[in-house]
């Protein structure tokens, strides 16, 4: 049994070497912002496309299997991080944004109340129609490519650290 929820789809992550990870996962900017001549500010989109970078970093005893990490290397991720999708009122359906890692998945009212739901080809189907806004949340799969990896050892404190940098393809 692992001891991370954060799984590497080339790596592996052998004992002590993953506890209390972190992942920060943030949205990759498609556009830039610019000033009108009036001096308002705006965005000005590239493309219509949505992907995240994530940095995981984590300190334990030992560092995790890095045969198929290098730079450039495409890797499935199943993320530690929560992602949250609204099912408007009267909905009964609403595809996921991302596939879900298996079992991660809840729905919940706003007063988070669990609500009972099926999981069909990364579609969520409510049991019945609810007349408030439900929320799903869910720890996504991201196919990712390593931007950058980097380990460090404390000989004295016997700990290691690792960061891994990646980019949603």
């Amino acid at each position: 049994m692992s001891e991370s929820n954060l799984i590497l789809g080339v790596a592996g992550l052998p004992p002590e070497s993953a506890r209390n990870c972190v992942q920060e996962l943030s949205p990759i900017s498609n556009g830039e912002f610019r000033k009108s001549i009036n001096g308002n500010l705006l965005f000005l989109e590239t493309t219509e496309r949505k992907r995240y970078r994530s940095v995981v970093t984590c300190r334990d005893v030992n560092s995790p299997l890095v045969d198929g990490i290098w730079v450039g290397s495409q890797i499935l991720v199943g993320c530690i991080q929560n992602l949250w999708q609204a099912v408007n009122p009267g909905d009964l359906k609403v595809r996921l944004i991302r596939p879900a890692v298996a079992g991660s998945i809840c729905a919940v009212n706003n007063f988070g109340d669990p609500i009972k739901f099926r999981l069909s080809d990364n579609e969520v189907e409510l049991h019945r129609r609810c007349e408030e806004k439900i929320f799903i949340c869910f720890r996504p799969w991201l196919t990712m490519r390593v931007v950058d990896f980097s380990l460090e050892t404390d000989e004295w404190k016997m700990n290691c650290g690792w960061r891994l940098v990646l980019e949603e393809i």
